[in-house]
């Protein structure tokens, strides 16, 4: 239970850098665009890891293939041939503009999220809570 705990704490941390980079950096593609994608990987990721227990290579795999698939049905307009281009929810969920280099970030995200539930949370951070 306390695994799930830390997935979900790490989901909410993720959740609110999300919230502060649209409000607060909306201006700034950089940010917005790259660092946003990277760590939508994240929540995504974590997400997941509170209600399903996968081994991370497996997960990051699923969570990068639905990444990527999300960025393909932008370059297929698949919105627009829904109808749903003018759906908040489908434009978030979706997307709309396609960006290769998106799925360079996602790839990024892939790793790096594999690194930090792997090396961090899965040898340093359930050893500490597991010793209490």
């Amino acid at each position: 239970m306390k695994i799930r705990l830390i997935y979900f704490g790490l989901f909410v941390l993720c959740f609110a850098a999300c919230v502060v980079i649209v409000k607060l950096f909306n201006d700034n593609l950089f940010i917005r665009g790259y660092i946003g994608d990277m760590i939508v990987i994240l929540l995504i990721y974590f997400l997941i890891s509170v209600f399903y227990n996968f081994k991370p290579l497996t997960l990051t795999i699923i969570t990068l293939v639905l990444a990527f698939l999300a960025e393909f049905s932008q370059y297929i307009n698949l919105a627009t041939f829904l109808g749903l281009q003018h759906n908040t929810f489908a434009q978030l969920t979706i997307g709309s503009v396609f960006d290769p280099y998106d799925l360079v970030v996602y790839t990024v995200g892939a790793f790096l999220v594999y690194i930090i539930d792997t090396k961090l949370v899965r040898n340093y951070v359930l050893k500490f809570c597991s010793s209490k």
